[in-house]
């Protein structure tokens, strides 16, 4: 749910919404915006996060993720932020041996560990923008990963890498289960919140057929699986329901532009895919 894992895959990393190569120096910006952004949003993350998604539907979001988690399961979550997926996961299965959860940003990393008695581990991720290494745990390490609000914060070009070292920690037969916030309808409004999300926040709503294509690249992985559902996370915003300034201050934009924030469409992905046995 925060920003969770940061890889870049060796060779030149091309920003795709500019088609330039990003230097050594673009990417560490990157990597300090992401984390002032969650910085900032950490002051008020839980709260806002129900407001974004609503209570009922964001439990619904995190019981979908760890639908496939048996008891003797090891569980990773990816951008773990302030933990509400582990936090569940030991409720549906209070002995879960060690959980792990990662997040890019030490202040969602703090929000956590003030939840959890439970032996778990939360691993701040690689932010070194030179590292190749990917995620810092074992092959065949986990049962399943679940990610939760992560992957439109990545670059696109480093989809494909995250999915392969989902792949490389998965045990045969392991499951991923990830949900991506997206863009539905493509009217004005929508097009200048995506395109300032990305330049404000470094977020990438992506539309379902984009996202699917990057999605279905990668190696290893099988059994790959779409399912589109609705959101309440942009029109909680237009409302100004929310602290979170990144996407009132968008919405502000837009109506100083004369667009309608209401007319902004959200929807989110829930992707699954698993290693073969």
């Amino acid at each position: 749910m925060g920003m969770g894992f940061f890889y870049w895959s060796a060779g030149s990393m091309r920003d795709t919404h500019t088609g330039e190569v990003m230097s050594k120096a673009v990417k560490t910006e990157y990597v300090q915006l992401k984390q002032a952004v969650y910085r900032e949003y950490s002051r008020s993350y839980d709260e806002d996060r129900k407001r974004f998604v609503g209570g009922q539907g964001l439990a619904e979001r995190v019981d979908w993720a760890l639908g496939p988690l048996t008891q003797r399961a090891r569980l990773l979550d990816l951008g773990c932020g302030s933990g509400d997926v582990i936090a569940r996961a030991l409720e549906l299965h209070p002995d879960l041996v060690a959980p792990v959860g990662l997040d890019l940003t030490p202040e969602m990393l703090a929000l956590a560990r003030t939840r959890f008695t439970h032996s778990c581990g939360l691993v701040q991720a690689n932010a070194h923008v030179d590292s190749v290494a990917g995620l810092p745990l074992q092959d065949r390490k986990f049962n399943l990963v679940t990610s939760l609000n992560l992957i439109h914060e990545l670059p696109r070009a480093a989809i494909p890498g995250l999915l392969d070292e989902v792949h490389r920690v998965l045990n045969p037969g392991g499951q991923l289960q990830a949900v991506i916030p997206c863009m539905v309808a493509e009217n004005p409004s929508s097009m200048v919140f995506q395109r300032m999300s990305w330049e404000r926040g470094a977020m990438d709503f992506l539309f379902p057929s984009e996202l699917k294509d990057l999605l279905n690249q990668g190696t290893g992985l099988t059994d790959r699986k779409f399912k589109l559902g609705p959101s309440s996370a942009a029109s909680a915003a237009a409302k100004g329901e929310t602290r979170f300034k990144l996407f009132s201050q968008i919405m502000d934009e837009l109506r100083e532009q004369g667009l309608d924030p209401q007319d902004v469409t959200q929807g989110v992905m829930y992707f699954s895919a698993s290693r073969a046995g």
